[in-house]
């Protein structure tokens, strides 16, 4: 009877914890798991689905102008030495990239990423590499994984693009199948001359000419993340000073490049700046199934232990850099990121008059713009018209009248490879941030700025330190590629011949300009 008892009380818990698991995502809470740098309490138990980063430029890379960029990151913080089994996409997850050419918050154009992993030797005691062929007595240990098909890459993950857009219907069109993610930057031993063996062969070709790579790179996104969340207690408000809380640390990143005229919504490259079609708007999303079921089994795959079904439901959405983090207030960060951007007039008290502002005045003793706030409403909702501060041919507007927060990129607005500024509109470069985001966009600078009101769309405010607030952390600690996907080669694991990784440094480069 105790036995049976246990047995039932057993079966009742996994019901409980599905019945649970499918009311937090069913379609009628709208409340699940949220994304970015671990602001929002869902996403701390969610890695895997937690999208940190999300970027949209027109290629620099030289002979690629005539493409566009879209880069989206997941699961922050990863230790490069953090193995055995090391970070990888979740073969559960349905990752996307969204792009609305039209301005009503409803994505046109989706680029859907699902993944696969297997085992090569599911009875090798290690994870992600392992030794297959010296324990099959065919050879040394030394070196590892040195191609994508290397039998010693021991957890090879595929991964599948499909498109999806108003002439492929709701189940779109397979851009590509069967692509292959490189391992993890173990260590010299097991991946040597990572960057030339195992990631470079990892960006594919598409059929439209555009390309695809989905692994492991640098966390490209410089801030120093203690003093920002310590209230404020900057080390340096200035440019230099800082401490890159990132730096050391690994990202997940999927990027994909695509003509431009594969995004805008007359199908064509748009005539200039001010066309009807030259603003896009982008953001990325990671959505799980409703209903998860953990069966008793041994933990093999093989065995059918975990079991997902039900609707994809929204878990994680990221288009503009920090707004869940500093705009949203805590009782809706997780009802943001299960939104979409077409819903968005929920939130824009929050932007409009930005407690943020308030915190800046308090810590600093500065005086910020009172509301309503709309130099921010049209950097994070509706688009930068044209005005007489940026000129006649700088737009990033694209909006049905109501706030849309997305990414906006003016595809007309050429690259700019000569002399780039990190403040990007801030700095007289019309083609960085919030025209889309390249890399190495300070965006923190910029947006603490643009939040005090330094900035010449608020003139009263914009005198210093308004208009020179930072976090004094202005260059990446590792150099980002000057060709796609862009972001630097990540750290190693296991680093002997050069500098170990480190975490929370200060000043590791040159400065950006």
């Amino acid at each position: 009877m105790r036995k049976s008892f246990r047995r039932n009380r057993v079966l009742f818990m996994l019901a409980s914890a599905a019945l649970i698991t499918s009311l937090l995502l069913a379609p009628t809470t709208r409340q699940s798991n949220a994304s970015s740098h671990r602001e929002a309490p869902l996403i701390t138990a969610d890695p895997l689905a937690d999208n940190t980063d999300t970027y949209a430029f027109r290629s620099t890379e030289a002979g690629r102008s005539g493409f566009v960029t879209l880069i989206a990151n997941w699961i922050p913080f990863e230790e490069p030495s953090g193995g055995p089994h090391f970070y990888k996409f979740d073969d559960t997850v349905l990752y996307e990239i969204k792009i609305d050419n039209t301005g009503d918050g409803r994505e046109d154009i989706t680029y859907q990423f699902r993944f696969t992993t297997k085992f090569v030797n599911p009875d090798i005691v290690l994870g992600m590499a392992s030794p297959n062929q010296a324990l099959a007595g065919t050879g040394g240990i030394e070196p590892l994984i040195t191609s994508l098909d290397d039998p010693d890459y021991n957890e090879p993950q595929t991964y599948t693009v499909t498109r999806i857009d108003k002439n492929s219907g709701k189940k779109g069109n397979v851009v590509a199948s069967g692509l292959v993610t490189p391992p993890n930057n173990i260590g010299e031993r097991t991946t040597p001359n990572y960057e030339t063996t195992l990631a470079q062969p990892a960006v594919y070709t598409l059929p439209n000419n555009g390309r695809v790579f989905a692994g492991q790179r640098d966390e490209g996104f410089y801030i120093d993340v203690g003093g920002v969340f310590d209230t404020l207690k900057l080390k340096s408000i200035g440019t230099t000073g800082g401490v890159d809380s990132t730096a050391g640390f690994n990202v997940n990143t999927i990027a994909i490049e695509v003509p431009i005229q594969s995004l805008t919504k007359s199908g064509s490259v748009p005539s200039g700046p001010t066309a009807s079609d030259a603003v896009i708007g982008v953001w990325a999303t990671s959505s799980r199934q409703t209903t998860r079921v953990i069966r008793p089994g041994v933990g093999r795959r093989d065995d059918n232990d975990e079991i997902n079904s039900g609707p994809f439901r929204q878990v994680s959405r990221l288009g503009e850099p920090l707004v869940n983090e500093v705009v949203i207030p805590l009782k809706l960060k997780d009802t943001f990121n299960a939104s979409e951007p077409e819903n968005d007039a929920q939130f824009a008290s929050f932007v409009v008059d930005p407690q943020l502002a308030q915190l800046l005045k308090a810590v600093f003793g500065i005086a910020v713009p009172p509301a309503p706030r709309n130099d921010l409403v049209q950097i994070f909702a509706t688009g930068i018209p044209v005005n007489a501060i940026t000129g006649p041919n700088y737009t990033t507007l694209l909006s049905d009248g109501t706030p849309h927060e997305m990414m906006r990129l003016n595809v007309a607005i050429p690259p700019n490879t000569s002399s780039p500024s990190r403040l990007g509109l801030l700095g007289g470069d019309v083609a960085g941030f919030p025209n889309g985001r390249r890399v190495f966009d300070d965006v923190v600078d910029i947006e603490l700025r643009a939040v005090a009101g330094g900035t010449p769309f608020t003139p009263a405010t914009n005198v210093a330190p308004n208009n020179t607030l930072g976090d004094g952390v202005a260059n990446n600690d590792v150099p980002f590629l000057t060709r796609f996907p862009y972001l630097g080669t990540p750290h190693s694991g296991n680093s002997t011949s050069g500098a170990p990784h480190q975490h929370h440094t200060i000043d590791a480069l040159p400065l950006l300009p």
